[in-house]
């Protein structure tokens, strides 16, 4: 019998502990198998959870980058011109008669965004509901940073009329008011009674478009452009508030009135 044979049958039966090998044990080839290593545990670095104040915390912060400045624009013009489906065009993209003399909204809204940071929100008034143009309430004037003033293309009396609205806008709006003349139906071509320079004239240093409601031409150009000249005037104040030209001198309109008065004194001089 060999040693190694002695020392198996010496065994007890189940083994013994010096001969048992344990996962992880180290072997030591005097001492034997030596106490069992204890595994490494990995802790986890605990990642805190975002609690709800914090959320609300980033979010007014969020808000406060991105601000929303909210507009009040005016639509004056006589009656069919196409002051109401201007709006409904720029608003809803889609062209309206009002032929049905159906109920209309007073008031439409429409979001423009100016930047990263800040965005128009426009209410725009329109007085279709109102019977007689020439009463409207002063109420309706207060408070408005933009005016529109419509006319017809096809219509010259729409357009002789529009002195009316100016002096209206002179006598209630607030001084600082971005005004934009849109001579409507601009497809109508064959149909024109008012010419491009004689309108411009008008207009002086305002906005002018001719525009269409029936194809949307420059309806949203000239939209983002009164929104536009209604926030840098708004800054130019802040800046310089005593430099900033004021109702009827910053506006710089030609007086149709005046202008008849001048052509028929020419007219009596001459003949």
């Amino acid at each position: 019998m060999s040693d190694d044979e002695e020392v198996r049958d010496s065994v007890p039966e189940g083994g013994d502990d010096r001969f048992t090998k344990v996962e992880n044990d180290v072997y030591n080839p005097i001492e034997g198998y030596g106490e069992e290593k204890p595994e490494e545990v990995k802790i986890e670095e605990e990642v805190p959870v975002e609690n709800e104040k914090s959320k609300k915390d980033s979010k007014k912060k969020e808000n406060k980058n991105k601000n929303v400045q909210k507009l009040k624009i005016i639509f004056l013009g006589e009656k069919g011109v196409g002051k109401s489906s201007i709006i409904d065009k720029y608003v809803d993209n889609k062209f309206s008669t009002f032929e049905d003399g159906g109920e209309r909204e007073a008031v439409k809204h429409k979001k423009i965004k100016i930047d990263a940071n800040l965005t128009a929100d426009l209410s725009i008034n329109d007085t279709s509901e109102v019977e007689n143009l020439e009463k409207i309430p002063r109420s309706y004037y207060t408070d408005a940073h933009g005016a529109v003033l419509v006319f017809n293309l096809a219509d010259q009396k729409s357009f002789q009329k529009l002195q009316f609205w100016l002096d209206e806008l002179n006598n209630y709006a607030p001084k600082d008011i971005i005004i934009c003349f849109l001579g409507n139906q601009s497809d109508r071509t064959a149909d024109r009674k008012v010419e491009f320079e004689e309108a411009k004239n008008l207009a002086g240093d305002n906005l002018y478009y001719e525009v269409s409601a029936k194809a949307g031409n420059n309806i949203t150009l000239a939209f983002e452009a009164l929104t536009n000249n209604i926030i840098d005037k708004q800054k130019e104040e802040e800046k310089n508030p005593d430099k900033v030209k004021r109702g009827k001198e910053g506006r710089n309109t030609i007086d149709i009135n005046s202008n008849k008065k001048q052509g028929n004194e020419k007219k009596k001089k001459c003949c």
